[in-house]
C-alpha cells in the first residue's frame, strides 16, 4: 500500500509540474503577443505620422506590417493550442489529486480497521481469561 501511495504522490507531483509548464508556456505566448501588437502599433503610428514617406520606406513598413500580421496569426493558433494543453493538464492534475485523496482515505480506513481488529482481539482474549487485564489495558501506569 505504501508503494502505491508513493506512486500516486509522484503522479501528482509530475502532473503539477506539467500543469505549471503549460501555464508558463501560455504566459510566454501572451507576452509575445503583446510585444507583437506593440510592434504593429508603432509601425502604424510611424507610417501615419510621416506625411511624406518615400516609396521605399513605405514598402518596408508595409512588408513589416504583413510579416507582423502573419506572425500574429501563427501566434494566435499557438496560444489556442497552449490554452487547450493547459486546460488538459489542469484536468489531469485534478484527477491525480482525486486519486491521491482516495488513496489517503483507503490508507486511513485500513489503518482504522487494523486498530479495531487489534482492540477486538484483545477484548476477546481478555474475556476468555487467557491474557491478564494489565496486558490489555495498562492499569495504574
Amino acid at each position: 500500500m505504501k508503494t502505491r501511495d508513493r506512486k500516486i504522490r509522484r503522479i501528482v507531483a509530475v502532473q503539477e509540474q506539467l500543469h505549471r509548464m503549460a501555464e508558463w508556456q501560455l504566459m510566454e505566448s501572451q507576452a509575445k503577443e503583446r510585444e507583437l501588437q506593440d510592434r504593429q502599433r508603432r509601425l502604424i503610428e510611424n507610417f501615419n505620422g510621416e506625411g511624406g514617406l518615400s516609396e521605399l520606406v513605405a514598402q518596408a513598413a508595409s512588408r513589416s506590417l504583413r510579416i507582423a500580421s502573419v506572425e500574429h496569426g501563427v501566434l494566435t493558433k499557438t496560444m489556442e493550442r497552449q490554452a487547450a494543453l493547459a486546460m488538459d493538464e489542469a484536468r489531469k492534475l485534478k484527477h491525480a489529486l482525486k486519486m491521491a485523496g482516495a488513496a489517503a482515505g483507503r490508507t486511513l480506513r485500513a489503518q482504522e480497521k487494523r486498530v479495531l481488529e487489534d482492540v477486538i482481539e484483545r477484548m476477546a482474549q481478555r474475556s476468555s481469561g487467557t491474557v491478564p487485564v494489565e496486558a490489555v489495558l495498562p492499569i495504574g501506569k
